[in-house]
């Protein structure tokens, strides 16, 4: 199994479950993985849905979130 299976799967599992913590876990590490490749566009859309789903579950890295959002211009 790949890591891209590994995490789908998580991805999937979570979204069945309702686990919106384990969705920011893994919107953010992938959302940051990719900004460090300079893949800014994937890596913003990605952090994006980190966003939502920590504002969703008052995850308390929304506001960190947000403000690597911002240093991106696509937060204001």
């Amino acid at each position: 199994m790949t890591r891209f299976d590994r995490l789908n799967s998580k991805i999937l599992n979570a979204h069945k479950n309702g686990n919106i913590n384990i969705l920011v876990d893994i919107y953010f590490m992938l959302g940051n993985e990719e900004l460090k490749k300079s893949a800014i566009k994937s890596g913003c859309f990605l952090l994006t849905q980190a966003f939502v789903y920590a504002l969703e579950s008052g995850d308390c890295r929304a506001k960190e979130i947000r403000e690597i959002l911002i240093s991106y211009g696509r937060e204001e």
